[in-house]
């Protein structure tokens, strides 16, 4: 008899509550179309990419020129499956539900902006003011 307990095993639905997993779910889609809900009322909808995703209690979900970064630690759990020949995925805050379903058309997805610029995680912190000098001396 085996005593270790077993993972769960979701197989084509389900509803996850780890970061991780909810990552490992998301990572298989790249554009969709979105609903965002807060207390039942539609906020914000259209298409998106997805930029970046994360699980990070220090940074926020962003969605911005159709680009989404998307941190799972903005949810408390989210359900995935196929509805109609579509795979959606719900991640649901607190009042909050973001409904991503997903575009398998490459033709139809938002195409990713070119020439993205990141700054090294420690290039700047929080205390850290940026100065732009116009190289003319004030004298």
């Amino acid at each position: 008899m085996h005593s270790r307990r077993l993972t769960p095993c979701f197989i084509g639905s389900g509803t996850l509550a780890r970061p991780r997993d909810m990552v490992r779910a998301l990572e298989t889609i790249e554009g969709f179309h979105y609903v965002y809900e807060v207390d039942g009322e539609t906020i914000a909808q259209g298409r998106a990419g997805l930029v970046k995703l994360m699980a990070d209690a220090s940074s926020a979900t962003l969605l911005v020129n159709a680009c989404l970064f998307l941190n799972v630690a903005s949810f408390r759990y989210m359900t995935f499956g196929e509805q109609d020949g579509e795979h959606r995925f719900e991640l649901f805050g607190d009042g909050s539900r973001l409904t991503l379903v997903s575009i398998d058309d490459p033709e139809e997805r938002p195409a990713r902006p070119l020439g993205i610029h990141l700054l090294e995680e420690d290039a700047y912190d929080c205390e850290t003011f940026v100065v732009l000098d116009d190289d003319e001396d004030d004298e």
